[in-house]
């Protein structure tokens, strides 16, 4: 029983670290609704739902595509907007510099790789450390996997759009198994306190 429960929730953790990582950053997705400029410094899009809060301490990224890519910082953002808009800057992963361009209405506006793990944590994970401290980030990690839990036990995430959609059926089925694994140990911390009793 031990060896299945570990299975599940091993599987259940490397295959959100896989989709993570197969989204290309696209853990929060929208689209530009007007055309930009290269000297614009705001960005007008139709949502900016499930993208970081940023600030001009610890600032977010983006990456723009539109034919192209161009990687963008923002310190600020309302829910159609992201502002404070730096241009053309470093890709803060992988340090590949990107040139600032135009782009226009329609073009899909991402996360960065970088910015997928901080998007589904809720806060600059990287930033956040220096600015308040280890532990909080640890007590700040913990709540965000809660908070995310449905969502990581749905798989819903943004990459599973579309004719992908089908794909999450099958990691149905881990996220049943994850669900009986950790009831499983409730269960057994349960009857071992009631043993202590």
């Amino acid at each position: 029983m031990h060896g299945a429960m570990t299975f599940f929730v091993f599987v259940f953790i490397v295959c959100q670290i896989v989709v993570i990582a197969i989204s290309g950053g696209g853990m929060a997705v929208t689209r530009l609704t007007n055309d930009i400029d290269l000297d614009d410094t705001t960005l007008n899009v139709s949502t900016t739902a499930n993208f970081l809060n940023a600030s001009v301490g610890v600032p977010a990224y983006l990456v723009i595509i539109d034919g192209g890519k161009e990687i963008v910082s923002y310190t600020g953002k309302t829910d159609t907007s992201f502002t404070g808009v730096v241009r053309g800057i470093a890709d803060p992963q992988t340090g590949e510099q990107y040139e600032a361009g135009s782009h226009t209405a329609g073009a899909k506006v991402m996360t960065t790789n970088v910015g997928a793990i901080d998007s589904f944590m809720g806060y600059n994970v990287g930033g956040a450390q220096g600015v308040i401290g280890t532990v909080k980030v640890v007590v700040a990690s913990g709540v965000a996997i809660l908070y995310n839990l449905p969502r990581m036990l749905a798989w819903d995430y943004p990459w599973f759009t579309g004719q992908a959609s089908i794909l999450r059926f099958p990691l149905f089925a881990l996220s049943a198994g994850f669900v009986w694994a950790i009831a499983m140990v409730f269960l057994q911390l349960a009857q071992g306190i009631l043993r202590v009793l």
